[in-house]
Formats: C-alpha cells, sequence, structure tokens
C-alpha cells in the first residue's frame, strides 16, 4: 500500500511541478467563490464543468472522440483549463490594484511563488531536455516509428514490447493486458489470435519469424531489429 502510496505522489509530482499548478488552481476557486462581483462569480461554473469535464479520463475521452480528436491526450486539456482559470483571476485582480507599482509588486511575488514550486534549482542537469523519460528501449522506438506509417495500427506484441509501444504512443492500438493470448511458438494459433484480436500489426521475436506463413495469411515484413520482426497488413 505504501509503494502505491508513492507512485501516485510521484505521478502528481511529475504532473503538477511540485503542487502549485493546483495550489493556484485552489486558490483561484476561492477567489471566485468569496468575490462578489457576478460575473466572476459565474465563471466559478465554468471552473467547476472545466474539471469535470476536462480532468476526468472517462468523459473527456468521450468529447475528444466526439469532436474528432481522439489521438490527442486529455491530460493536455486538463492543462489548458489550470492555466485559464487562473490567468483570469490574476487578470481580475491586477486591474482593481490602484497603483502601478502595487502591481508590479504583485507580478513579482507571483513569479517568485511560481519558481518556488519548481524547486529553484536552474542547474544544467535540471534544465536539459529530456528525450526519453519512460526509460523506452531503443527497439521498441524503432518499431514504433515504423508502425507509425501504418493506417489505424492495431498491434499484437510481446509482453515487454506491447506495454512500451503503449506509454511511447496512445494512438497505438496495443493488445494486452490480463487474459491475453499470444503463442509465438505455434504459428497457426498465432494467425487465431491476430484474426480474434483484430490486428494489423504484428511483433514477434526473431526466434519464430516464419517470413512465408506470415506471407500467406496476409502479413508483410516492414521491418526488423536485433531481437524482433515487425509484421503488418
Amino acid at each position: 500500500m505504501s509503494g502505491l502510496w508513492e507512485d501516485i505522489k510521484n505521478a502528481y509530482f511529475s504532473y503538477n511541478g511540485m503542487g502549485t499548478n493546483v495550489f493556484f488552481l485552489f486558490v483561484a476557486i476561492f477567489y471566485f467563490l468569496i468575490i462578489n462581483k457576478k460575473r466572476q462569480r459565474n465563471l466559478l461554473i465554468y471552473e467547476i464543468f472545466g474539471i469535470l469535464f476536462l480532468m476526468t479520463p472517462g468523459i473527456a475521452n468521450g468529447i475528444l472522440n466526439m469532436s474528432g480528436q481522439n489521438t490527442d491526450h486529455w491530460m493536455v486539456y486538463g492543462i489548458l483549463n489550470i492555466v485559464a482559470v487562473v490567468g483570469v483571476v490574476m487578470t481580475d485582480y491586477l486591474i482593481n490594484i490602484p497603483t502601478k507599482k502595487e502591481k508590479i509588486i504583485v507580478i513579482v511575488i507571483y513569479i517568485l511563488l511560481l519558481q518556488a514550486g519548481m524547486g529553484l534549482n536552474y542547474t544544467s542537469q535540471h534544465l536539459e531536455f529530456i528525450t526519453n523519460s519512460y526509460k523506452i528501449s531503443n527497439e521498441v522506438m524503432e518499431i514504433a516509428e515504423q508502425l507509425e506509417f501504418v493506417e489505424k495500427p492495431r498491434v499484437l506484441a510481446p509482453e515487454q514490447v506491447a506495454g512500451e509501444l503503449r506509454e511511447y504512443d496512445t494512438r497505438f492500438a496495443v493488445i494486452y493486458g490480463e487474459g491475453l493470448s499470444f503463442t509465438q511458438e505455434n504459428l497457426e494459433q498465432l494467425q487465431m489470435e491476430t484474426d480474434s484480436y483484430g490486428c494489423n500489426c504484428l511483433v514477434i521475436n526473431s526466434e519464430y519469424d516464419n517470413i512465408e506463413f506470415f506471407n500467406s495469411i496476409g502479413f508483410s515484413k516492414i521491418y526488423n531489429t536485433e531481437h524482433y520482426e515487425v509484421y503488418a497488413k
């Protein structure tokens, strides 16, 4: 249980910096609650629906699918929601500050709070761009780049490859999870599995490769790595 809590905490900090974004969001909501202006109080309704529709995976995915944006990751819209609400509150608050000097002071304090939430760490190691934060293997990245050329890829692959493919690009429909049947040793059984899952892409270990068989069932080899063969229809 403690390990699960640690994973949740790490995911929260990865998404929200050190929690600063969500802190400012709740401050903004509180501001909406206490302000007397009807227009600004009405924005609270927008924020409630924003959290409900854009920060809830199930609802957000439905909205994105209906809008034709099902390939986009719903968490991006959660970030935009926070930025919009906090931006409105800061603008409204600054407008009501009487002097220019006081406005500058408030802006500086706000910037310092944002920077403090990031840890005030300006070392080159902290600021450098992370090219592979999920530690996906080079082989899987090569495979993923080739699968991007396949229209609506639906992939059957070994468990390790399947998990990393899904992390690399959520647009891939990767067949994996409890109850998955994937038998590389028996090619006839493998054919039944690809048909059953409706897969148009197949990744197998090189030791089980049989190009004549896969060609006979409609697959063509599109790529190979040191350990894997990649087929597509």
